[in-house]
């Protein structure tokens, strides 16, 4: 039958067309809105930022979708979170480390530093993803690297190493191989222990006994000889024994001098010793150490000049030390000055803190020996101080109390033409 001869049956195709050409487009129309959401969904799970919802209004199978999507957001977002505080945990640990920390790969590449690690070497740039020859330029670092990946076994080592911020640091680098769960080595990691603090300390120590015991032989010496003398002739008379007793006299008295010299500047290390604060004026207190010192020297040996303005504000300070300070001044200058001995003393006010100079016409101190002046048993002269009684402590008393009053104090010298002490005090203490 021909459509042309039954409009009706023509009218019903046409309208079932429509129906479908209809439910199509709603099809479409609701398929293709949920899947551009079901996009922007997943685009943004993968970008790592949490979408708002995941509600998509669609069929039950894009339903069933976002779930699983929102689940598994939920787990990235829980890791995320893990990650971070073991991110953070692990950056305050190296944060805080005194140690210099550098984890490395099977291929010997730098894959982590500490900041310590950064100031020990005085690195300029980052050396992440270079190896620890081109970061450090240590073959021994390199070396230690290798025998751990290689051995799978821990290494420990003391080093010294010369590339680092100061000419040289010494250093027990301790190296850890680093695991998979599969036992294969996959990298190291380096931990420096900067020891050189303590291998100064070291050779502190050393120089210390060695000081004392050259400071003990000769005295000891001298009274075992003359004990000798005395046990093998018991007939000697007063007159040839008078000699020897003041000798030994004269050694026991700096022998004494040196223990209470030695007890004091270890106190003041220490900080063991409690300042007792006071009030003085300094053109008074200068006048009176004149007087009691003259006392005990000859008549005209010594000329002391005092050089301070009338203006001179009040100086707070621990009277006892700040007197034991100015007798160890007083008595340098006065040992290695020439005659007729001159000592010029002189206060004023200096950017709001007061300075004392004590100043001798002596030989001067070479510039190769300045820096040194302050440090315990150090001596210029060796046979000048020892002649004069000296313990080779003064000066490093005088420093130490100096600053033990938040001063400051250095020498200025030219060899032939004298010496001169320069101390800085504030003019009050904080306590």
């Amino acid at each position: 039958m021909d459509l042309q001869d039954d409009p009706l049956i023509a009218l019903l195709l046409i309208f079932e067309l429509i129906q479908l050409l209809l439910f199509w487009f709603f099809i479409r129309h609701r398929y293709g809105l949920s899947l551009r959401q079901l996009k922007r969904l997943t685009e943004q799970l993968a970008s790592g930022h949490r979408p708002k919802s995941y509600y998509i209004n669609g069929p039950p199978l894009v339903g069933e979708v976002t779930q699983n999507l929102e689940k598994v957001g939920t787990r990235l977002e829980d890791i995320q979170r893990q990650q971070q505080e073991e991110d953070f945990n692990l950056n305050v640990l190296l944060a805080n480390m005194v140690e210099g920390v550098m984890v490395v790969d099977q291929r010997h590449m730098v894959r982590l530093v500490n900041d310590e690690l950064l100031n020990l070497f005085s690195l300029k740039q980052s050396p992440l993803g270079r190896t620890v020859l081109e970061s450090l330029r240590e073959a021994r670092v390199e070396m230690i690297v290798r025998d751990t990946i290689l051995s799978g076994q821990s290494q420990q080592r003391e080093v010294t190493l010369e590339s680092t911020a100061v000419a040289m640091r010494h250093f027990v680098i301790s190296a850890v191989p680093i695991r998979a769960k599969d036992n294969e080595i996959r990298g190291a990691v380096i931990v420096f222990h900067d020891i050189t603090r303590l291998k100064q300390l070291e050779v502190v120590r050393q120089e210390f006994v060695a000081n004392v015991s050259h400071e003990l032989r000769t005295p000891l010496a001298i009274f075992r000889g003359y004990l000798e003398t005395f046990a093998d002739n018991p007939g000697l008379t007063r007159e040839e024994t008078k000699p020897m007793i003041e000798a030994m006299r004269r050694h026991s008295n700096r022998l004494n001098a040196l223990v209470e010299d030695l007890l004091s500047l270890t106190r003041l290390e220490a900080k063991q010793v409690q300042a007792d604060y006071s009030t003085i004026r300094l053109d008074a207190f200068f006048r009176q150490l004149v007087r009691d010192w003259e006392k005990r020297t000859d008549a005209g040996a010594v000329t002391f000049e005092l050089h301070m303005p009338e203006s001179l504000p009040p100086l707070e300070v621990d009277t006892l030390r700040f007197e034991q300070v100015m007798l160890n001044l007083l008595e340098n200058a006065v040992a290695y000055s020439n005659p007729p001995r001159r000592i010029v003393l002189t206060a004023s006010v200096e950017d709001n803190q007061m300075e004392i100079r004590v100043a001798d016409n002596g030989v001067g101190i070479p510039p190769g020996d300045l820096p040194h002046i302050f440090v315990r048993f150090y001596r210029v002269d060796k046979g000048r101080s020892r002649a004069s009684g000296g313990t080779g402590l003064g000066l490093a008393i005088v420093k130490q109390i100096i600053q033990a009053h938040k001063g400051t104090v250095h020498a200025e010298s030219e060899v032939g033409k004298g010496t001169t002490i320069v101390i800085r005090l504030p003019l009050t203490q904080e306590c």
